[in-house]
């Protein structure tokens, strides 16, 4: 009899645990999107929003999370109240006693789509470099996108930085900038980011030597290898990883009228780091290794030095670095894959559109479709299919 009271009186706590978590998002974050160590090792970030009932929502359907800021929340202080640029951000950050030591491999997935609004920039993922103390320095790699409406279709990057000196000014004191070579990687239109959930893969090692490696997965394709230093800062002895919303624009053009920085939803399903390659991705992933160490990429990018301090400003504290940044060319990953695409609602429209696998060949090659053919905006409806597919290559 005792037994059974037991279990009934355990039944009740992790019913009453689950209802509650039902009412909290931020619960469910922790307890259902973060997987593997990200569910133990991260937490709020400090300069983070925390009014969680306005930001954070659970969208039952989705089984996901929907992290939403607007302009009218603001920001933390240190974000908001530059003198160029205002920021706002709910993310969440590695601990800073459970950052990853330099050498060690860590894997990662990252399962998300993204409802932007217009003018502003936003990173919704990063890795940033820590000091020997897990003390965060600056920002290594991240994924951005864009939505200016005088540049359309916009688009999400990813972003491979060398830092070369992290400083501070008189004008914004507690502001971090860098000296840095930035390549920019161009995913694509934020289109699909938008009408569904992308999978993205990660292999890092993170390294101040020829042993470093980072690889990228996206949606199953291998889209961006990079091989060699990933990290050139001297203090640096560590990385650490930020996941979420932080957004940013002109603190002019807001002053101009607030109402044209637009809202933004960031939708989460899943986020899982693991120093265990097949928790993370399956066998076939953990086990590639290249037949030569070259960094390679589908993507186009463009490789640009930048040293931005803002007018009238003066350095007041500089960390410098004795390693200089070796340039990086990255060869062309060659497509394997043809998709032809066609649309019932114009007959001479033909794309023939390359990829790196057969599903990717052609969701690509849709996208673009869409892109063409912006008057459609249902995504079922807009006319596009695939009229054809085959292998094109071995690779």
């Amino acid at each position: 009899m005792k037994k059974i009271i037991t279990v009934f009186a355990i039944s009740i706590i992790f019913t009453t645990q689950l209802f509650a978590a039902s009412k909290n998002p931020l619960k469910i974050f922790k307890k259902e999107i973060l997987g593997g160590d990200a569910k133990k090792k991260m937490s709020l970030a400090y300069d983070s929003l925390t009014k969680h009932k306005d930001i954070l929502r659970y969208n039952e359907d989705e089984k996901a999370i929907e992290i939403s800021l607007d302009y009218s929340m603001k920001g933390h202080p240190e974000d908001w109240d530059l003198s160029d640029e205002q920021a706002q951000r709910w993310e969440f950050v590695t601990k800073k006693k459970n950052f990853y030591k330099l050498g060690k491999e860590v894997y990662l997935k990252y399962k998300f789509k993204v409802n932007p609004g217009l003018n502003h920039d936003a990173n919704i993922w990063q890795i940033v470099g820590t000091e020997n103390d897990g003390n965060i320095i600056y920002p290594a790699m991240q994924i951005m996108y864009t939505t200016n409406k005088d540049d359309l279709p916009n688009r999400v990057q990813f972003y491979f930085q060398q830092i070369e000196e992290v400083f501070w000014t008189d004008k914004d004191p507690t502001a971090n900038r860098f000296k840095k070579s930035m390549y920019k990687f161009d995913m694509g239109s934020l289109t699909p980011f938008k009408k569904e959930y992308q999978t993205l893969l990660f292999k890092i090692k993170p390294s101040k030597e020829e042993d470093g490696e980072f690889i990228m997965w996206m949606n199953g394709e291998r889209t961006l290898e990079v091989y060699g230093p990933n990290l050139t800062l001297d203090l640096t002895g560590g990385i650490a990883f930020k996941i979420g919303l932080y957004r940013y624009w002109s603190t002019k053009e807001a002053e101009k009228d607030p109402k044209l920085i637009e809202p933004t939803t960031l939708s989460i399903k899943e986020y899982v780091i693991s120093k265990n390659c097949e928790k993370v991705m399956d066998k076939k992933k953990c086990d590639y290794k290249p037949k030569e160490r070259v960094s390679r990429t589908k993507y186009k990018y463009k490789a640009k030095d930048i040293h931005y301090i803002p007018e009238g400003a003066k350095k007041i504290k500089r960390l410098t670095s004795k390693t200089e940044a070796k340039r990086i060319d990255f060869q062309e990953m060659k497509p394997g894959f043809l998709a032809i695409i066609k649309n019932k609602k114009d007959e001479k429209y033909l794309l023939k559109h390359q990829g790196y696998s057969k599903d990717g060949a052609a969701k690509d090659g849709l996208s673009k479709c869409v892109e063409n053919f912006s008057d459609f905006s249902d995504l079922e409806n807009n006319g596009c299919y695939v009229h054809y597919q085959k292998k094109i290559t071995q690779f």
